[in-house]
């Protein structure tokens, strides 16, 4: 007998968030805001810039020459092994500086290294984020349809786009042997040439659709989520692109379709509104 309300799933985003890569550090770096990375940067810089200043002051009378606007003299010079620069001609005069000299300017060009790297990550990040509605439809589970929808506000374009409806749920084919199946669901358009702002995903629920074989509440107790994948590439930069979503069944509404994000404007141009995308309206035949 199947006991699912021991099974818990993490409903989530593709993107694991950055604060939960702690193990991680180069790919949480990556996956920051901006603000927050060039805080994190610099503070690694003057960490690091003052761990070997204070080292260095336990000999501080064997560094030869002036520090500059009054910068104390230990500082001053494991900045400038920090940076492999001699700015004001700061120079050792002992094994015990020299050699902290040297491992400041190796740790120095790791760090710059590294992080110099992860710039050129983010700033060479193709991602073009899709925004999926926060409910799927089912207009009738009798012979109607599932409907999932997205937009992008990127004025870039995803070309030769396909889509995918996965469902995934709890199965247990031998007493105490659990595993999570994945059964594809059927749709109506697999995918486009080109997407330009929203798309909607249709599954038509017939005698063949797995929602309607097993039924909404066998597949809440068996902890199901609909997962739907859009694959692409980038019309700027020809890149793959890539991005899925989660719903769990307390995600859908039965009874129910999206409402439509196309208007006129004055002019008679036909405009997506971005802001309509969780809009529904009851199913005319409901």
């Amino acid at each position: 007998m199947f006991d699912f309300h021991k099974r818990k799933i993490h409903h989530d985003h593709q993107l694991t968030p950055w604060y939960e890569l702690w193990r991680q550090p180069l790919a949480a770096m990556i996956r920051m805001p901006w603000w927050l990375f060039f805080s994190s940067m610099v503070g690694i810089y003057f960490l690091q810039i003052i761990v070997f200043g204070l080292i260095l002051s336990f000999d501080a009378r064997h560094i030869m020459g002036d520090a500059p606007l009054g910068i104390p003299k230990p500082i001053a010079f494991a900045i400038e092994s920090f940076l492999a620069n001699g700015f004001n001609g700061l120079a050792p005069a002992s094994p015990f500086t020299y050699a902290v000299a040297v491992l400041d300017l190796i740790a120095g060009l790791i760090t710059l290294s590294t992080l110099t790297a992860v710039v050129f990550s983010k700033l060479s990040g193709n991602a073009m984020p899709l925004r999926f509605s926060r409910h799927l439809c089912i207009s009738s589970i009798e012979k109607g349809h599932l409907f999932c929808r997205f937009v992008t506000s990127d004025r870039s374009q995803w070309l030769n786009v396909s889509y995918t409806l996965s469902l995934i749920f709890d199965d247990e084919p031998e007493p105490g042997l659990w595993q999570r199946r994945i059964v594809p669901l059927t749709t109506l358009n697999a995918g486009t040439p080109q997407l330009s702002q929203t798309a909607t995903l249709t599954h038509p629920i017939n005698d063949e659709s797995p929602i309607q074989q097993m039924g909404l509440s066998e597949l809440m107790q068996r902890n199901a989520v609909i997962m739907p994948l859009v694959e692409g590439i980038d019309e700027t930069t020809g890149s793959g692109l890539l991005q899925t979503h989660l719903y769990a069944m307390k995600d859908i509404l039965i009874g129910f379709r999206y409402g439509d994000l196309v208007s006129t404007d004055k002019q008679g141009r036909r405009r997506i509104n971005i802001q309509n995308l969780n809009a529904v309206v009851a199913h005319e035949g409901r």
